[in-house]
């Protein structure tokens, strides 16, 4: 491939067909395919055409993926995007040099841990990074690719599917003169695509719990009927009272069920206990503490039937200008959006596990909305102790964007990482319960008013990733790494792939 305008166009079809594998399209096949433009021009090997096709994909594939950031200004967004874009390049670039290293039978290998390692960096900074775009969660519904994930985290299926376009690009360019060649490369990519197929993974076989997650109604803006926070309570034990008489373990009010600690004001602490009460349940109920500053806790409370406070988890991994804003008082006298986040959250410091009365293994983690796009902090939760995951949330101000489906997928990759159950649980949607395959098997509609009321098993075993976390961007990173500062630099024109 040839030529800039052909690189610029390359790297937007790339990244409009990538986009599409995810929600709210989610055409997952797709990512099998949507990357051998790019991969063309990378193949070629020349660093203008690489860093153009590199940002004309990274400004589509993002811009296309996430707009729902709009909702928290047009500067937020047009921001996350370019930085998104920015390390795409980056790190195609510095994957160019790895190629020149590698013979070339392995210069697909190049590609794939540029991807790799362009999502790595970019899930864990700046300001904590963020993971959305990662192409292992376009297999979030493929659940023979998934094994893949118990072994190597969602880190294994992004390098695959890269690594797959790579050698399909190769196939593209030798068919007509190589075609020996051009065969063995698609035989190399049907044996990445099928392969994780294969591999044994554990299934949960302790103890069941059958939950209820309880996704209530929106409060309406009618004064008459009392604030928001009162709107919200008397929905939530109402839809909870359909569960008296009925053998449920744990009953979840999910994130920001409470605006404030419920147990401290009598008011909300009456109808909370008496819910409690009706189902004989342990409870989790999502809460806004105060804290001193003034600030604010973002907390998860757990409550055993007996209406006592069991423990408490509160959320590690913050949203930034979403629960606190970084450098306010540099940035609040010129970006007014910020005036909508007018307290900062104050982190917790460390995972808590909660262990159900009466339950053999019965000992879950309870990460907070946006945590659970982090791998190792569900992992945390896990050396821990925790045998099945909750993830609570409030996806309200997302309204009906894709936002909450592609947390829903997020969510799918965790199940399948430790091959435990999630169930999630949303405040206005989508609430799900994920199998430990990464399977959706129940789950509501956004806004709806619901109860779900599965039974699920907890966890004996942990899986390879569960043991080890992300040994595999290490390792690839290392050997990267390596391979750049020792290997001989192959001279691109005389050993070209076929």
């Amino acid at each position: 491939m040839a030529g800039l305008p052909a690189a610029l166009a390359a790297g937007a079809l790339s990244g409009a067909a990538t986009a599409l594998a995810f929600p709210p399209h989610d055409v997952g096949l797709l990512a099998f395919f949507s990357l051998i433009p790019l991969a063309l021009v990378f193949r070629a090997g020349e660093p203008k055409h690489v860093a153009a096709a590199g940002a004309v994909f990274g400004l589509v594939f993002f811009g296309l993926l996430f707009p729902w950031i709009h909702l928290f200004g047009t500067a937020a967004y047009v921001l996350l995007v370019a930085l998104e874009a920015a390390s795409v390049v980056v790190f195609l670039l510095v994957g160019l040099l790895l190629r020149r290293r590698l013979p070339a039978a392995l210069t697909p290998l190049a590609f794939g841990a540029a991807f790799l390692a362009g999502e790595f960096v970019r899930s864990h900074g700046p300001l904590g990074g963020f993971p959305w775009g990662g192409l292992g969660y376009s297999q979030h519904n493929h659940p023979a690719i998934l094994r893949l994930a118990a072994y190597t985290g969602v880190w294994g299926v992004s390098l695959l599917l890269a690594t797959v376009n790579a050698f399909l690009a190769d196939a593209v360019v030798a068919v007509r003169t190589a075609p020996a060649w051009a065969l063995a490369r698609l035989g190399l990519a049907a044996g990445l695509v099928l392969g994780p197929g294969l591999l044994p993974v554990p299934s949960p076989s302790g103890a069941s719990v059958t939950l209820g997650l309880v996704q209530r109604p929106s409060p309406v803006g009618d004064p008459r009927l009392g604030s928001h926070q009162e709107q919200s309570l008397r929905s939530e034990a109402a839809l909870t009272r359909t569960l008296a008489g009925r053998k449920i373990d744990l009953v979840v009010w999910p994130e920001s069920s409470f605006d404030e600690d419920p147990l401290a004001n009598p008011s909300l602490a009456g109808p909370l206990r008496q819910s409690i009460r009706d189902t004989g349940a342990s409870f989790v109920v999502g809460a806004s503490v105060d804290a001193p500053g003034p600030r604010f806790t973002n907390e998860s409370l757990f409550i055993h039937p007996d209406g006592r406070l069991a423990a408490n988890y509160v959320k590690m991994h913050l949203v930034p200008f979403g629960e606190y804003v970084p450098g306010r008082r540099f940035l609040a006298s010129w970006i007014h959006e910020l005036d909508k986040v007018p307290a900062d959250g104050v982190a917790g410091t460390s995972p808590t596990v909660f262990s159900l009365p009466n339950k053999n293994q019965g000992r879950f983690g309870t990460v907070i909305c946006y945590e659970t796009a982090y791998p190792e902090l569900v992992g945390a939760f896990v050396s821990r102790g925790a045998r099945m995951i909750v993830v609570s949330t409030n996806n309200a101000s997302y309204g009906r964007t894709a936002a909450s489906a592609q947390m829903v997928a997020l969510s799918q990759l965790r199940a399948a990482e430790q091959r435990m159950w999630v169930a999630q649980s949303a405040l206005t949607g989508i609430s799900a319960v994920i199998a430990p395959t990464g399977k959706v098997v129940e789950h509501t509609k956004l806004f709806a008013t619901e109860v779900l009321t599965p039974t699920v098993r907890f966890a004996t075993t942990r899986t390879v990733y569960g043991r080890f976390g992300d040994w595999l961007p290490a390792a690839v990173l290392l050997l990267a790494v390596i391979a750049v500062a020792a290997g001989p630099l192959r001279a691109e024109g005389r050993t070209r792939v076929p």
